[in-house]
């Protein structure tokens, strides 16, 4: 534990509350719910809108789904590839990960299918983009539009990053504590800017000792209430405190070269601010949304921007994956051995084009991961041929099993978990993991 922060929380539970705090982390620590795994750093890329796997993810055989009228009344799945113009086929492969079939609109992410799992057929709970949205990101169905956990990010967080500065950065998704410690919310920054702007000092200064009496009346004032709303407005003054001291501005300068090719690049400032968080040493964990989606309901929206936004959001997944994988980690490796990148939406788009030739939801999913932390160049699960309905698969070996478990983002929120030595249910999820993903 941080020293500054160990002597602050220590210092307001007063002897008593110490020494209880002592014997809870001395049984913590002899527990399950503590990491064996303290090296790893995570990554949650959020695709808003809903995002179509046919063209990406889970692409459908054109042999065999040929979009004939008779063939999409049996089986239900209209791949719509004959409306583009795919010169090398609709299907690409990486040669080091041959069973690992990829649709169209992936980009360069192709690059990475050895380092890549993606979990097929999961089931949704909800069809609505708010609910799906924060059911993929807490890992558990919100009760109706309320959140029912904490972020996974934000429980992953408090198990990793006591330490970093600023344990859970968010760029553009929401972010949700319900029950973890106040240092381990996430801190929403837009973009980089916006996130200069909260690390940056005002312009307005203090003298020391001016600043030094207004501390101890905060520190106070926080001893005296018995409020928890105001225990967290204290404790947050004092981390944006410690945060503006250490002055890791600098890091996220809008100006710099780095941000300009990125930028130049990829279209993603949020790519440099991830990327930075990380091999800083600033964050344990950083979400972010790539870019929101064009509605793919309307057809013409479906063939015209939809694609070729994945594309361009996949392509900044693989650029976030080559710089970590060019930096080497501290001890070791590289930084992309020790960072588990997750890709995520609320659902699938549905095997079939609507009347207005776009697609509507559908009520399964899919979930990518890249990096550290998982087994590679796999495909775990799939969705059944007639509607590409979801379909339960043995956790140990991935495969499709009639006696298996339909998995879902409980069974994620797990996994991940799991991944760092975390076997409680800490988040009451009540999922096994998925151990075909583990290393």
């Amino acid at each position: 534990m941080d020293p500054l922060r160990r002597k602050f929380l220590l210092g307001s539970l007063g002897a008593a509350g110490a020494a209880t705090l002592a014997n809870v982390l001395s049984v913590a620590k002899a527990s399950n719910s503590v990491p064996t795994v303290t090296d790893q750093y995570y990554v949650f890329v959020y695709f808003s809108g809903g995002w179509d796997t046919i063209l990406s993810l889970d692409p459908k055989d054109p042999t065999f789904y040929d979009d004939q009228a008779l063939t999409i009344a049996e089986y239900g799945v209209e791949t719509g590839y004959g409306v583009f113009n795919l010169p090398e086929g609709p299907i690409v492969f990486n040669e080091s990960a041959p069973d690992m079939l990829l649709g169209p609109f992936v980009g360069d992410l192709v690059d990475w299918a050895p380092r890549m799992s993606i979990v097929r057929g999961m089931t949704v709970s909800s069809v609505a983009h708010g609910t799906g949205m924060i059911h993929a990101l807490t890992g558990k169905t919100p009760a109706g539009a309320l959140p029912r956990s904490s972020s996974i990010a934000t429980l992953l967080a408090t198990a990793l990053g006591e330490n970093e500065l600023i344990p859970n950065l968010v760029s553009g998704t929401p972010t949700f504590n319900l029950d973890q410690p106040t240092w381990a919310s996430g801190i929403n920054a837009s973009n980089v800017n916006d996130l200069q702007d909260i690390l940056k000092p005002s312009l307005s200064s203090l003298e020391a000792g001016d600043r030094a009496a207004l501390e101890e009346f905060f520190d106070k004032s926080r001893q005296r209430t018995n409020q928890p709303r105001l225990h967290s407005i204290y404790d947050n003054h004092r981390t944006s405190r410690h945060l503006i001291e250490e002055n890791i501005a600098e890091y996220f300068d809008p100006t710099s070269p780095l941000w300009a090719d990125l930028t130049a690049e990829v279209g993603s400032g949020t790519l440099f601010m991830a990327y930075q968080a990380l091999t800083k040493g600033v964050s344990r964990c950083v979400s972010y949304v790539a870019s929101p989606f064009s509605d793919a309901h309307a057809g013409n929206m479906w063939v015209g921007s939809h694609p070729y936004h994945l594309e361009s959001m996949f392509n900044s997944v693989s650029k976030l994956a080559h710089m970590l994988d060019a930096t080497p980690y501290p001890s070791g490796g590289t930084w992309l051995d020790h960072t588990t990148i997750v890709c995520q939406s609320e659902f699938n788009r549905s095997p079939t084009r609507n009347g207005g030739g776009g697609r509507d939801h559908a009520t399964t999913n899919t979930c990518l991961f890249l990096g550290g932390g998982i087994k590679g160049g796999q495909v775990i699960g799939a969705t059944h041929e007639q509607n590409m309905a979801s379909q339960p698969i043995d956790l140990a070996t991935g495969l499709v099993d009639d006696n298996g478990v339909r998995v879902n983002n409980e069974n994620i929120a797990v996994t991940l978990l799991k991944s760092i030595g975390i076997t409680e249910d800490i988040g009451d999820y009540r999922a096994p993991a998925i151990d075909a993903l583990l290393v």
